[in-house]
């Protein structure tokens, strides 16, 4: 019998990955949430449940913000029973970790976690911290098979280890990166004209600076909360402020010497300028992917969907790509160009919105699209809820560039040979 899984905020991003990875581990899965999580429930193809319930449970994940761990802990801890797991997802350890082990009762056993991912980075190849604590002996080596299993590097150490790393990893990154954002909005900056201007660093840099501000101002303001953040924040300032004066004072010398102390530190800088060209080139690679495709059909990575159709024209910052859809004018920063078989065979893919009765498995419709010929790989993920009875399932169905029309409409057929909808 499988074990009992119950995520708590298992309708956000980071819980609904938590309680995908569990139920296709086999495990029997529940979500719960502040709000009515049924919706999601029926999304993801779990059942829903709520914090009160967590006896019931052999194993509950507190997928909340770091604030919120005390409070959600105290309300589902003391329900567990013995034998049980408690496990959170939180951005720090030390607190959520502390805060478990204070409402968990005797016999339940405690295991902090951090995903170094968010929601939409997940995936084979992505690592995950376990922090275990003196009451971890039998889950332990359980949820670092099942991570393992799932594909992700699992990393095991102690919440203020954890914690010290983050305030750079994290603390000291999204600080960086905040405080530019500012910078630039005082100083006036024309974001687009100097977008004119990129240099390959700067074009990097602006989308890194993007990135972090696109993300949860509240758990990022709660990821700098911890001392260990604090301390590498005033070393931080400290720094930026010698390095203004001594340039204010005319003093490039000492300028000089700060840079080459900071670059003898970092040590692998031919190693980070050989990794950094990478990033550089897989940047350029749809633009120049463009330019060489004008009326030819070719795929992007688009925002995590492959777009594919004819490129009709190639511009300076932009191209056309004429798909099923329509026109699409396309931006180079946000498309990645797709990648080519090992054959040199360009790849498109094709996604089709597929209606399936709630309980059926995905899997199943994946193995036979994967046997069409013409059909390279096919891939699926759970959608929205279709009312009580049914889910949209998005399958993406990667096919050679000279056959794609042919080839789906064989997918097309099979789907509806299965007395299946297609939305």
């Amino acid at each position: 019998m499988p074990f009992k899984v119950l995520v708590i905020g298992g309708a956000g991003g980071m819980g609904r990955w938590c309680a995908s990875l569990f139920k296709g581990a086999g495990l029997d899965v529940a979500i719960g949430s502040r709000q009515d999580a049924s919706e999601a429930a029926r999304s993801l193809g779990v059942k829903a449940a709520k914090a009160e319930d967590a006896g019931h449970f052999d194993i509950v994940v507190l997928s909340v913000p770091i604030d919120a761990v005390e409070e959600v802990a105290s309300k589902a801890a003391p329900r567990m029973r013995p034998g049980s797991l408690l496990m959170d997802l939180s951005s720090l350890k030390a607190r959520p970790v502390e805060a478990m082990l204070s409402h968990a009762p005797a016999g339940t056993e405690v295991i902090g976690a951090h995903p170094l991912f968010g929601p939409g980075s997940e995936g084979r190849g992505r690592s995950i911290v376990l922090v275990p604590t003196e009451r971890s002996e039998r889950w332990l080596s359980i949820v670092r098979d099942i991570f393992a299993d799932a594909g992700y590097g699992v990393l095991e150490t102690t919440a203020e280890e954890h914690d010290k790393a983050m305030a750079v990893v994290q603390g000291l990154t999204h600080f960086m990166y905040v405080a530019m954002g500012r910078t630039m909005e005082k100083a006036g900056v024309d974001l687009k004209e100097t977008s004119a201007f990129r240099t390959p660093v700067y074009g990097i840099t602006k989308d890194m600076l993007g990135r972090v501000l696109s993300q949860s101002p509240e758990l990022y303001a709660l990821i700098q909360s911890s001392k260990d953040a604090g301390r590498i924040r005033d070393a931080y300032v400290d720094c930026c402020r010698e390095l203004a004066l001594a340039l204010d004072a005319g003093d490039t010398e000492a300028f000089i010497r700060d840079f080459e102390d900071a670059a003898r530190y970092y040590a692998d800088t031919a190693g980070a300028r050989k990794r950094s060209e990478r990033l550089i080139r897989c940047a350029l690679e749809p633009r120049l992917e463009a330019l060489e495709a004008v009326g030819k059909e070719r795929a992007f990575d688009f925002d995590g969907r492959v777009l594919s159709g004819i490129v009709k024209s190639a511009g300076a910052d932009d191209f056309t790509l004429e798909t099923p859809d329509g026109p699409m004018t396309l931006k180079y920063e946000d498309v990645l160009a797709a990648e080519p078989c090992g054959n040199g065979e360009r790849i498109v893919g094709r996604d089709i919105m597929v209606k399936l009765p709630i309980g059926a498995d995905p899997s199943v419709l994946q193995w036979v699209l994967e046997r069409i010929d013409g059909v390279k790989c096919a891939g699926f993920e759970t959608a929205d809820a279709l009312g009580p009875d049914f889910v949209a399932c998005r399958f993406t169905v990667s096919v050679s560039a000279g056959r794609s029309d042919e080839v789906l409409q064989k997918v097309l057929k099979t789907i509806w040979g299965l007395g299946l909808e297609v939305k």
